[in-house]
This record gives C-alpha cells, structure tokens and sequence, in this order.
C-alpha cells in the first residue's frame, strides 16, 4: 500500500482533526481530514457496533474487485461511533459531468457500471452469513439492521435478519397483509407469488446515483458511499437505484437516458419491482 498523510497521526489525533476539518460538501457528512485523505462517520443502525461495516465493504471491494474505491486507511473508535479515513478521490462527480457528455459517452459510462455490477454480483456472502450490512470475517457472522430503499421511504431500516429465510418470512408476511388490506380472496393465485429468494446473497452498493459517482484521473469511475451496501438478493440493486433516481436532488439529473440504462446496468428485475409496489402499503407499518 502507498504511504499516506495519515500514518503519523495518532488515533486520537485523527478524531480531533474531524472536529474542525472541512466538510467536502455542504449537505454531507464527510470532511476533508487532510490533503490527502477524507473522513466520514460510520452510519450503523446498531448501537455498539463492534466495526464499522461500510469500511468492511470498500475494504472487500478493493481488495476482490477492479472496481475503483476509495481505499481505508484508517478506522478509529469514536464514543458513539466509528470515524472512517479513506483516500480522497480528486475530480468531478458523474452528476456534474452528465451533461457534457453525448450519447455515446453516457453509454460507455452504462457499460462500466454494468461490468461493475456484475463483479459485485460475484461476491457471494459465504455460508451460515445473515443478509445486512458486513462484518469483519474474523468475527464471523453478525446478524445486522439493514437499512435500503427496498423497506420504503416511511420506515427505510428492519430487522437484524438471522438468516435469509427471516428476511424473506418479513417479505412474504408484509405480502399477505397488503393482499388482505386490498380483498384479495384467500383462494387468488396472487398469494402464491412469493418474495424472490432465488438469487444468493450478494454484495450490493443500494445508493447508486450519479452523486455517488465520481470522475477520477482519465475517466475512471470511482463509486463512493456504501453505507447502505451489504448481503442481499441481486433484484435489490435494481429496486434501489430505481428509487434513488426517481427524484433529481438525490439523483443529481432528472435526464431521462439515464433513468432508462437503470435495468440495463442492474438487470431488468420489473417484476420484482411489480411485486415489491403491491407490498409497499403494508411495509408503511413497523
């Protein structure tokens, strides 16, 4: 690894850096530490979270993958929280950049995302691990809330799931009662149409937009903010970048190509889509 600015600071010295240090943007948490690196809290839904699982992603993305990231340098135990050093990316993010580019560019971009995709699809979570947010492997399976657009906008965080069976019970559950708020008759083939399970877990980002998208040294596409990222069926990729290219101020662009290379990039998964918006009434309920 090449040496950082970082790796003569102490700990304790990192975490009051953060106190004064510069926030990169003003609508987000993370801050310029120094010239070299960025820090941003970690945003587990569990108190006394032994790690920090965001940093346990990135760290298994850079080191199974060619997808650019951002590299950890350094995670500090804070008092409510952990405190994660990663190398600053220098350059635009995709939302700045969109504009400029033709056709044939925003294509080319699709067609990176997609290769990406298909690598994280690729790193399966191993046997006996619950779906959710990532632990460190040495500490072996921790069952973890899970935080994703895929829950709704009203109540955006369930569980800890202790296995995928229990996520997809918690689905099939919330399927039965949005059918029996609606009249559906016990006896309706729409009750046999089941929460998808079919696919492994597998390593999913949850936030991608072009705000999370930045463009480094020739165009390399740097994916950044994987605090939602974690274990779950390959369909929620798809459903979540759906949800968060709906509305412009999250996207970064209301253009319209790009919302259409969403199934290209994540696999067209309309009907788990379609099966998600009939239970999205009864996910409105703790």
């Amino acid at each position: 690894m090449q040496p950082s600015d970082i790796d003569d600071l102490s700990d304790q010295q990192l975490l009051e850096l953060s106190k004064t240090a510069p926030r990169v943007h003003p609508d987000a948490s993370p801050v310029r530490l120094t010239p070299g690196t960025v820090a941003k809290p970690s945003q587990d839904m569990d108190e006394d979270a032994p790690d920090a699982p965001e940093a346990n992603a990135l760290d298994l993305v850079f080191a199974e993958t060619t997808i650019p990231v951002p590299r950890v340098r350094r995670v500090v135990k804070g008092q409510w929280d952990f405190l994660i050093v990663m190398d600053h990316i220098e350059g635009p993010t995709l939302a700045q950049v969109w504009p400029t580019l033709s056709v044939w560019r925003k294509l080319l971009t699709a067609f990176t995302l997609r290769r990406y995709i298909r690598q994280l699809r690729r790193l399966k979570a191993p046997a006996g691990t619950p779906p959710g947010p990532l632990s460190r492997q040495a500490q072996g399976p921790v069952a973890r809330t899970c935080e994703s657009p895929v829950f709704g906008q009203v109540q955006s965080h369930r569980g800890p799931f202790a296995s995928y069976a229990e996520l997809t019970a918690f689905f099939n559950e919330r399927h039965h009662r949005a059918l029996d708020a609606q009249g559906v008759p016990k006896e309706d083939p729409a009750r046999q149409d089941l929460f998808d399970d079919s696919g492994p877990l597998v390593l999913t980002h949850q936030d991608l937009n072009l705000r999370n998208i930045i463009v480094g040294e020739e165009g390399r596409l740097y994916i950044i903010d994987w605090a939602w990222s974690g274990y779950y069926p390959p369909w929620f990729e798809y459903v979540a970048m759906k949800r968060q290219n709906e509305d412009e101020p999250i996207s970064g662009t209301d253009d319209e190509l790009w919302k259409a290379l969403i199934p290209f990039i994540c696999g067209p998964y309309f009907k788990q889509e379609r099966w998600l918006l009939r239970v999205s009434q009864a996910l409105y309920f703790i």
